[in-house]
C-alpha cells in the first residue's frame, strides 16, 4: 500500500482513546486505506489525466500546482472554460441540465468546483472564472437559460442548483464583486422557504447551503442553515441520501457539520466505506457507467481523507 495512503489513513497509533475505540478507530482507518487504494485504481482505469492528477492531489501524491496549471491551460480569454468532465454527476448533473447553462458557463463552473477541490479559488485562473461568471448573470440575479426566444419561460425553481453552486464557489474567493452577490442573494432569498429543502430535493439543500454557509445573505443564514442541516441529517438517518451525497453538501460548506445537525464521523465513514462498489469505484447505480462513476469516487477519496483527518 503506497505510503501516501498509509499516512492519510492515519494508520499510525491513534493516541489515548481508550483500548477498546483505538481498536476500532485502527480497524476502519484499515478500511480505508483500503477503500482509498481501490477508488484510486477505479480513477485510474476510467478517468483522464486531470481527474486521476485530480485523484493523486488529494491523496497528497501530486502537488496542486500542478493541476492548477494544467486547468488553466484550459481557460480561454475570457476567463470560461468548455465542460470538463469527471467532475458534476448524478443528481447534479440532472439540476443543472435544468438550468440549461450555456457550455461555456457550464464549463466555468465544472472549473471552480475543481479549483476549490484544489484550494485553488485564490488563484489568478479563479479570478478569471469569476469574472466571466459575473458577465453571466441573469438580471434578476441568477443563472440559466436566458434565451429570449425559447418557446417556453424558465421556471425559477430550475435555477436554484446553478445559482446556488455559482454564488457559493464566488463567495470563496476574494474576487467576487458585491453586487453579484447581492443580486443573487435577492434571487436565492426569493426562491427560499422550508418546503424547498424538507423532503425536497437533495441538490437544493446543496446550493442553499453552499451559498448561506459561505457568507451569502446573512440576514437570512442562520435560519436556512438550520433547516437545510436538520434536512440532510433527516434524509442521512432514513438512507434517503447516501453518505456520500451528504458529504458531499458538508464539503460545499468547508465543514464536518451544519447548524441543526449532528453528525459522527465513525458513522459517516461507516456509511461510506459500505457504498463502495466492487470494482473498486463509488455511485454504482450511475446510469452513465463507469465513466459517470469517476466524478463520485473523486468525491468519496475526499470525503475518505478528511474524515480520516478528523478522527
Amino acid at each position: 500500500m503506497p505510503d501516501d495512503i498509509v499516512r492519510i489513513a492515519g494508520l499510525a497509533p491513534a493516541g489515548a482513546a481508550e483500548p477498546s475505540q483505538a481498536d476500532a478507530a485502527l480497524a476502519l482507518r484499515e478500511r480505508a486505506a483500503t477503500a482509498l487504494e481501490r477508488a484510486l485504481g477505479f480513477v485510474a482505469d476510467y478517468g483522464d489525466a486531470l481527474a486521476l492528477l485530480r485523484a493523486h492531489v488529494v491523496l497528497e501524491a501530486a502537488a496542486p500546482e500542478e493541476a492548477i496549471r494544467q486547468l488553466a491551460e484550459r481557460q480561454r480569454a475570457d476567463g470560461s472554460f468548455e465542460p470538463l468532465p469527471f467532475v458534476f454527476s448524478g443528481a447534479a448533473a440532472a439540476e443543472l441540465r435544468r438550468a440549461c447553462l450555456d457550455a461555456r458557463l457550464l464549463g466555468t463552473l465544472d472549473a471552480l468546483a475543481v479549483l476549490a477541490d484544489l484550494r485553488g479559488l485564490t488563484s489568478d485562473t479563479a479570478e478569471a472564472a469569476v469574472g466571466h461568471v459575473a458577465r453571466a448573470q441573469r438580471q434578476d440575479g441568477s443563472w440559466g437559460r436566458s434565451d429570449p426566444l425559447a418557446s417556453e419561460p424558465m421556471p425559477d425553481e430550475d435555477r436554484i442548483f446553478a445559482t446556488g453552486m455559482l454564488a457559493g464557489y464566488a463567495l470563496r474567493t476574494p474576487f467576487v464583486r458585491p453586487e453579484v452577490v447581492d443580486w443573487a442573494g435577492r434571487f436565492l432569498a426569493a426562491q427560499w422557504s422550508p418546503e424547498r429543502v424538507e423532503g425536497g430535493r437533495p441538490a437544493w439543500i446543496a446550493a442553499f447551503a453552499h451559498f448561506f454557509a459561505n457568507g451569502g445573505a446573512p440576514d437570512l443564514a442562520d435560519e436556512a442553515l438550520q433547516w437545510c442541516g436538520r434536512e440532510l441529517e433527516r434524509g442521512f438517518r432514513s438512507q434517503r441520501f447516501e453518505a456520500l451525497e451528504t458529504l458531499r453538501v458538508l464539503s460545499y460548506c468547508d465543514a464536518h457539520a451544519l447548524p441543526g445537525a449532528k453528525f459522527d464521523v465513525l458513522e459517516l465513514l461507516e456509511r461510506l466505506l459500505a457504498e463502495q462498489a466492487g470494482d473498486g469505484g463509488f455511485a454504482a447505480l450511475d446510469p452513465g457507467g463507469p465513466p459517470g462513476r469517476v466524478a463520485p469516487s473523486i468525491d468519496a477519496l475526499m470525503a475518505i481523507r478528511s474524515l480520516c483527518q478528523a478522527l
